[in-house]
């Protein structure tokens, strides 16, 4: 074994040897740089893809408020409509009861077109 292994070793071979022995753990060295290198970008990526996930969100969150509001509003503006409408009709009921009261006060209620009376009480 000795001998092999001195045989494997002279001064030809040893400068060889010693170079490929380099040559293989720079390699090692290289191989495990680019892993930590891959490794530093992936979380970079990671982070950056975590940031832009959160702006996005935010953004949308906003933007679901703001949508909220509006619908708020427009329900808002409904509501007030329909009691605005309500009142109209309401004062446009009083004001018809109030038209029948006085043509049924008036003399002649069997009376065919209009009397002066009559057309009096009619709104403008």
């Amino acid at each position: 074994m000795q001998a092999l292994l001195a045989a494997f070793f002279t001064k030809k071979t040893a400068p060889w040897l010693l170079a490929a022995l380099l040559i293989a753990v720079g390699g090692i060295s290289a191989c495990m740089a680019v892993g930590k290198v891959s490794d530093l970008i992936d979380d970079r990526v990671a982070s950056v893809k975590a940031e832009r996930d959160s702006f996005w969100k935010g953004k949308i969150a906003e933007a679901n408020a703001a949508k909220q509001e509006a619908v708020a509003a427009q329900y808002r503006a409904v509501i007030l409509a329909g009691q605005q409408i309500r009142a109209a009709e309401n004062a446009a009921q009083i004001e018809i009861e109030q038209m029948e009261k006085a043509n049924a006060a008036l003399p002649g209620g069997g009376a065919c077109g209009l009397s002066p009376e009559r057309v009096r009480i009619l709104p403008y």
